[in-house]
């Protein structure tokens, strides 16, 4: 017996014992149980479990926090507010009630665009209308071929493209538009009416690689153009349209060359202003082919106040507006936000537009460019004059692309020329589009027939006057 009780646990030990042995037959009876049950069906309803089931610590938590916020609000409720205090604003001052007013006359003016001229045109001579071929390896003459193929055309104006017979051919071929024919001519004095007359400008055989843009195809794309200008100057054509070029391959062997614009300009020695022009939306640029990082120091008063007289006469000579109305942006966002963003719109823009001598127009801003055509109100006025290449070009093309015009104010001879580039990734497959230089062509005619308008009427106003008595 004293053996027995020697070996056996002591009192607290048995209790111990007797409480494992008891725990390993719950967890061992739990087992039989849960391999005994089958598995609930998908879909079947716990909701008769869930009264039973107590809640999880999820379903705690949000109890608990729910009697906090609650005692929270008690807490809060019983608390003293202080007492609302009265908050008076800075009076406004007067330089800043002016300037709001402003803004607020410039967005509320009415205005409507100008009328067109209501004069009878006299039947003009058609116009002689000369066409450079553009870059040599781009698209220019598809779509030069492809206008002049339609015959209506030469019912409107003489046509003279200036290049030489080997690239018409070779183009031609490749574009296998069999049908369509120049009438080359050795000069000029050999065109013929009713004819799509080629100029060769030159003969050498030039090497032609179409879709890549090298150092030969804008050289003799240069050729082109120097060959309309001499045309222009000694009145042999009344207009020029040129075909897209490549700047990069002509600026490499002219340097400072940075397209036809400036190009025209210096040749013919015209301040001049860039517009693109549809039959909705006309726009003008301040500064034209700069890098951006330059265009805040290139923004000069003289300059601004330069370009809206010359959109303003180009709209009523050239556009045969009576009452033109321009629209001039800003150059910062929202239009400096009354010297907050920018001062240029105060110290620069607004005093240009109030010194431009333009009788007989309406200029009207400077107003924010980020919402102004998104709003609607390019259609309020005749012209859009921007400060830089991109804020007025970008709108342009999204809402004109294809039916626009790129027209040069200011120069002594008219000239335009498609709203694209050289696409060089479609040259020669037959896919590009001709609309635009078409309607470049068109504008060209119109144009040279506004000028003879314009300028009769305002010929010696006082000699007609005396005439008319």
């Amino acid at each position: 017996m004293s053996d027995n009780k020697e070996n056996a646990p002591k009192g607290e030990n048995k209790g111990e014992g007797r409480e494992g042995n008891n725990r390993n037959r719950n967890r061992n009876r739990n087992r039989n149980r849960n391999r005994n049950r089958k598995p609930k069906e998908e879909g079947s309803e716990n909701s008769a479990a869930e009264g039973d089931a107590p809640k999880n610590d999820s379903e705690g938590n949000a109890e608990g926090r729910g009697r906090n916020r609650n005692r929270n609000r008690n807490r809060n409720r019983n608390k003293q507010k202080a007492p609302a205090k009265d908050v008076k604003a800075t009076p406004v001052s007067e330089e800043e009630a002016q300037q709001l007013q402003e803004q607020a006359d410039l967005f509320n003016t009415p205005f409507e665009r100008s009328a067109s001229q209501e004069v009878q045109v006299p039947v003009f001579a058609k116009p002689t209308i000369g066409i450079t071929c553009g870059d040599l390896n781009g698209i220019g003459l598809e779509v030069i071929m492809k206008t002049l193929e339609n015959k209506e055309i030469l019912d409107l104006c003489t046509p003279v493209v200036f290049a030489s017979s080997k690239l018409a051919s070779y183009h031609r071929n490749a574009l296998e538009m069999k049908d369509f024919n120049f009438y080359i001519c050795d000069s000029i004095e050999d065109i013929k009416d009713k004819k799509a007359n080629l100029v060769t400008t030159w003969d050498d055989n030039v090497e032609l690689n179409l879709g890549t843009p090298t150092d030969v195809s804008g050289s003799y794309a240069l050729k082109s153009i120097n060959a309309a200008i001499e045309a222009a100057k000694s009145g042999k054509i009344d207009a020029i349209v040129t075909a897209p070029i490549n700047k990069h391959n002509i600026a490499a062997a002219v340097e400072g060359f940075a397209g036809h614009t400036g190009y025209l300009a210096e040749e013919f020695g015209d301040d001049v202003l860039m517009i693109l022009a549809s039959d909705t939306l006309k726009v003008a640029t301040v500064t034209g082919h700069i890098p951006v990082s330059k265009i805040a120091d290139t923004l000069k008063e003289e300059n601004i106040t330069s370009s809206i007289e010359l959109l303003a006469e180009s709209l009523k000579r050239d556009f045969g507006c009576v009452k033109p109305s321009i629209a001039v942006l800003g150059l910062n966002p929202h239009a400096g936000e009354f010297g907050a963003i920018g001062s240029e719109e105060a110290d620069i823009i607004k005093p240009a537009i109030e010194k431009a001598d333009v009788k007989g127009a309406i200029i009207r801003g400077p107003f924010p460019a980020d919402g102004f055509f998104g709003q609607g109100y390019d259609q309020k006025f005749d012209a859009v004059l921007g400060m830089y290449h991109d804020q007025v070009l970008v709108p342009f093309k999204a809402l004109a692309m294809g039916s626009g015009t790129n027209y040069t104010a200011g120069l002594t001879a008219v000239r335009t020329s498609p709203d694209h580039g050289t696409a060089m990734h479609i040259a020669g497959q037959n896919k590009a589009d001709e609309a635009s230089f078409r309607t470049s062509v068109f504008a060209a005619i119109d144009i040279v027939n506004n000028r003879k308008v314009y300028d009769e009427i305002t010929a010696n106003p006082l000699k007609k006057q005396k005439e008319k008595r």
